[in-house]
C-alpha cells in the first residue's frame, strides 16, 4: 500500500505544474487566429480547447491553480477561462505551446497512435455527454463537457510523460486524486467521483461516458446494452430512444471526425447483427484493388514528415520533395509533377518531376496561361480539380492543350498551391497513362497539397520576420 502510496506521490508532484504538450492541430488553429485576434469570439476558441482534452486540462488547472480572492469563483466552463484570460492573450499564450508531436514524433509511432485512440474517445464522449445531459435539460453543460473530456487524461498523460523526461514516475491512473491536487472545481469532481452517493447527472455520466470506448469493441456487448437501460431510466425514455439517439450521435460523429482520423468510429458496427463476427470472404477483385491502394500507415507517415517539414520550417525545396515523396510512395501516384508560376511568362513550367524517364516530355512541361482553361481556373485561388470518366466529356474541352498532347492522361488531378494570398504554382498527379485516380487518392491527394502549402507559408512567415 506504501508502494502505491510513493507512486501516486512522484506521479502528482510530477504533474504539479509542469507544462502539458498540446495536439499540434490545436496549436495551428490557434496560431491563425492570432493575426485576427479581434474578430474571434470566445466561442471560437473555446471549441478548439474542446477538441484538446490535453489543451482542456492545461486551460482548466491553470485557472483553478491562480492564487484567489475571496470573491473568486471556480472556472468549469473553457469559455468562461477565455473570457476571463481575454482572446488575444490566451492566443499569444497557447498558440507557442509545446506540442506532443515534437517530443514523440516520428520516433514514436505506436504510442503517439494510441495516444490519437484517447483523444478520439473523448471527443466522442463529450459528445454523447452533451447530447444525453441536454436530454435531461441540464443547466451547466460546462461541468458535464469538462467532466467528459478529463475522463481518460491520466492514460494519456501516461503515454507522454516518458516521452517529456526519461526519469518520468511509473504513472498512476487515479483520475480523481490529480485532479484534486490541481485543484478543480468540486462539480467536475463529483461527476468523476465513483465512491459516493450519486447524483442523478453522476448516474447519467457514468453510464454515458464509458461508452466512447466500449462502443469501439461492438454495441452488442451485455454491459453496453445495461448501461443503455439506465440512461432510458434517468431520462424516462423507452430503450429504443435511447438506442435510436445513439445511432444518431455516432453517426453524426463518423461524419465530423472520420474523414479526418486514422482512426476507426465506432459506427462501423451500426451495420452489424448481434453475435460472432463473420469472416470476410477474399475474392481475388477485392485483393487486387487492396494492393492497388497503398498501406494507410505508410501514407500517414509520409504526410506526417511533410506536416512536422512545416512546422519545422525546413527549406522550399525539401517541403517539396516530402510532397512528391508522399504522392509516390505514400498514395502510389505515378507520375507527378510540381509546376510553378512564372509571372514573366504567364505560364507554369514543370520544377520538381517524378515517376517518368529523364527524357519524358514531363520534365519540359510548360502550360501557357494566356487563354483560359481548368488551370487558369485553378490559380484563381486555393482549389483543386479531379479528371475521372464520369466528367472527361464535360471537361477535356477545357484543358491545357500542352497537357493533352504532352500528358494525355484522362483521369488526373490538380491543385493550386497558395502562399497567403499568391499563387506558386500547381501539383499536378496521375496513375499512369492508363490508369485511374479514384477518390481516395483525390481525397488524399488534397490533403498533401494543403500540408505542402501550409509548410512554405510557414516559411514565408518566417523569411519576413
Amino acid at each position: 500500500m506504501a508502494n502505491v502510496k510513493s507512486v501516486s506521490n512522484a506521479w502528482l508532484q510530477f504533474w504539479d505544474r509542469r507544462a502539458i504538450p498540446i495536439l499540434q492541430e490545436s496549436r495551428n488553429q490557434l496560431m491563425g487566429m492570432i493575426r485576427r485576434a479581434d474578430l474571434i469570439r470566445p466561442s471560437e476558441v473555446a471549441e478548439i480547447v474542446a477538441r484538446d482534452p490535453l489543451l482542456t486540462a492545461q486551460v482548466l488547472r491553470m485557472m483553478n491553480q491562480r492564487q484567489k480572492s475571496s470573491m473568486s469563483a471556480d472556472v468549469v466552463a473553457i469559455e468562461s477561462a477565455i473570457l476571463l484570460i481575454g482572446v488575444t492573450p490566451f492566443l499569444e499564450r497557447f498558440a507557442r505551446a509545446q506540442t506532443v508531436e515534437s517530443v514523440m514524433l516520428p520516433a514514436h509511432q505506436a504510442e503517439y497512435g494510441q495516444l490519437l485512440k484517447r483523444v478520439f474517445e473523448a471527443r466522442l464522449a463529450r459528445r454523447l455527454a452533451t447530447v444525453f445531459a441536454n436530454k435531461r435539460f441540464d443547466a451547466k453543460l460546462g461541468e458535464i463537457q469538462a467532466a467528459a473530456v478529463l475522463a481518460n487524461l491520466c492514460e494519456s498523460l501516461a503515454i507522454i510523460s516518458p516521452h517529456l523526461d526519461e526519469q518520468a514516475p511509473a504513472a498512476s491512473l487515479d483520475l480523481l486524486n490529480l485532479l484534486e491536487q490541481w485543484q478543480m472545481p468540486t462539480a467536475i469532481l463529483d461527476l468523476i467521483r465513483v465512491d459516493a452517493e450519486p447524483a442523478t447527472r453522476s448516474v447519467l455520466q457514468h453510464a454515458v461516458v464509458p461508452l466512447s470506448r466500449q462502443l469501439d469493441r461492438g454495441w452488442w456487448q451485455d454491459e453496453i446494452q445495461q448501461r443503455l437501460l439506465t440512461i432510458a431510466g434517468v431520462l424516462n425514455f423507452p430503450p429504443e430512444q435511447v438506442w435510436q439517439l445513439l445511432t444518431e450521435q455516432l453517426l453524426a460523429f463518423a461524419r465530423k471526425e472520420g474523414k479526418s482520423s486514422q482512426l476507426y468510429t465506432p459506427a462501423r458496427y451500426l451495420v452489424m447483427l448481434p453475435g460472432a463476427w463473420p469472416t470476410p470472404a477474399r475474392t481475388a477483385p477485392a485483393a487486387n484493388l487492396a494492393a492497388a491502394i497503398p498501406a494507410k500507415d505508410l501514407l500517414a507517415e509520409r504526410m506526417q514528415a511533410l506536416h512536422l517539414a512545416g512546422v519545422q520550417g525546413v527549406p522550399t525545396n525539401q517541403v517539396m520533395a516530402l510532397a512528391v515523396r508522399a504522392l509516390a510512395e505514400g498514395l502510389g501516384m505515378q507520375r507527378i509533377a510540381f509546376t510553378l508560376l512564372m509571372a514573366a511568362e504567364n505560364a507554369l513550367r514543370a520544377r520538381y518531376v517524378q515517376g517518368v524517364t529523364p527524357t519524358d516530355s514531363l520534365h519540359a512541361l510548360r502550360i501557357s496561361l494566356e487563354k483560359q482553361h481548368i488551370f487558369t481556373k485553378l490559380l484563381q485561388k486555393p482549389q483543386s480539380f479531379w479528371l475521372n470518366a464520369d466528367n472527361y466529356t464535360q471537361f477535356s474541352p477545357h484543358l491545357p492543350p500542352e497537357l493533352v498532347a504532352q500528358i494525355g492522361a484522362k483521369s488526373f488531378c490538380a491543385m493550386s498551391i497558395f502562399v497567403g494570398a499568391q499563387p506558386v504554382g500547381l501539383i499536378y498527379a496521375d496513375s499512369g497513362l492508363d490508369g485511374t485516380v479514384n477518390e481516395f487518392h483525390y481525397t488524399h491527394f488534397k490533403n498533401i497539397c494543403i500540408l505542402a502549402s501550409k509548410a512554405l507559408a510557414h516559411n514565408a512567415r518566417r523569411s519576413s520576420v
